[in-house]
């Protein structure tokens, strides 16, 4: 299933498409410099460049901007605070935070592509504490999964702890023999 999300085009977006993959084989929508006309950043100058859009992300999707590669090395751009992440919660018009890492003086034109965005499965988890005293040979935390609460699932995991505590068991003997 493929999951739609709803978007808003901001009024310095009006003329823009909206973010698009290069092709199918590519993971990132390519977002577009939303500037007036250009953007000109000196070496090391940060702006917040808008890119002409603003969408909420439903709850288990998250977006996470990060930099172009191509743009990276031959222009110096960069995102900073990569990968910059948007929540479920974020309704507001979208800007990324890009620095220019070059030597010289970077000029951003209105709808170049600058950075690339990815929306992602996220899940939220619950804390499982342990408390008392951690065994040396196997302190390994298990994930809690549906599968465990079925025959073949706890079984799985038996042979996994298993497994996981003579692997660490002969490490440890390793170890200590040398």
């Amino acid at each position: 299933m493929i999951p739609k999300i709803h978007i808003i085009r901001t009024p310095d977006g009006v003329d823009f498409p909206l973010p698009s993959y290069t092709s199918r084989h590519h993971v990132g929508l390519v977002l577009r410099a939303a500037v007036p006309t250009v953007l000109k950043l000196d070496p090391h100058e940060r702006a917040l460049v808008p890119v002409g859009f603003g969408f909420g992300v439903p709850d288990g999707l998250c977006g996470q901007i990060v930099s172009l590669p191509q743009i990276a090395v031959e222009k110096g751009l960069i995102v900073l605070d990569a990968p910059q992440i948007l929540n479920p919660a974020d309704r507001e018009a979208l800007f990324v935070l890009v620095q220019n890492a070059s030597r010289r003086q970077l000029i951003l034109r209105r709808g170049e592509e600058f950075a690339q965005m990815l929306i992602i499965p996220v899940y939220q988890v619950c804390w499982n504490e342990i408390t008392g005293q951690m065994v040396q040979e196997t302190h390994e935390l298990t994930l809690d999964t549906d599968e465990e609460n079925t025959e073949e699932g706890s079984q799985k995991n038996a042979a996994i702890h298993k497994r996981t505590v003579k692997t660490v068991r002969e490490r440890v003997k390793a170890s200590n023999e040398s």
